[in-house]
């Protein structure tokens, strides 16, 4: 019995003692690795986010995609329907001038989300480079010196703080937004567009 007791509390000691190493030995690592993979951490957080994000302005791009589609087609049977030629016939037609005032709100929102899907692309692919320099620099970390890892630390807290309000919510701001012109509008509709 009291063999089987000596066992369990030797076994005991070495789990207390190993858990204790692995706390010491993350108190002596180098804290320049610490923030930099700290900074990778929040790097694929805001990845995720963004990820998130273009699937969101997908969708709703989608759902624009079907309205501009559906208003397209009804101008195009009225355009065929009263044999209008121009804008200034198309826009003494009521149903026409209103359906091209509906687009042009479409094609600015479609637009824009264009604009932020590149807008996350570019985020992405800048913050992996990031996320690439702060893996080899951990690798390295022996052999760099502090001044490198503190710029690539501020580098990669730039560009995180610079996408970071876009990770939580599609912003668009409709006052900052200018519409585009009828006569934009009516280009596209009349090339089929």
């Amino acid at each position: 019995m009291k063999a089987k007791q000596y066992f369990w509390t030797i076994c005991w000691i070495g789990i207390l003692i190993g858990s204790h190493a692995t706390t010491v030995e993350s108190a002596w690592a180098n804290p320049k690795a610490v923030e930099l993979e700290q900074k990778i951490a929040d790097i694929d957080l805001l990845v995720q986010q963004l990820e998130d994000r273009s699937a969101q302005v997908k969708s709703i791009r989608e759902g624009l995609a079907g309205q501009h589609k559906a208003l397209a087609a009804e101008i195009q049977v009225v355009l065929k329907s009263f044999g209008i030629k121009n804008l200034s016939q198309a826009q003494r037609h009521l149903r026409l001038h209103y359906n091209l005032e509906l687009l042009r709100t479409v094609y600015t929102y479609m637009d824009e989300l264009d604009a932020k899907l590149l807008g996350y692309q570019t985020g992405r692919d800048r913050l992996a480079y990031l996320r690439q320099l702060a893996e080899d620099d951990i690798k390295m970390i022996t052999t760099l010196n502090d001044l490198k890892i503190d710029a690539l630390t501020t580098q990669i807290s730039l560009v995180i703080n610079r996408y970071l309000p876009e990770a939580h919510t599609i912003q668009i701001d409709p006052q900052r937004l200018s519409l585009a012109t009828i006569d934009q509008v009516w280009e596209r509709v009349s090339k089929g567009r």
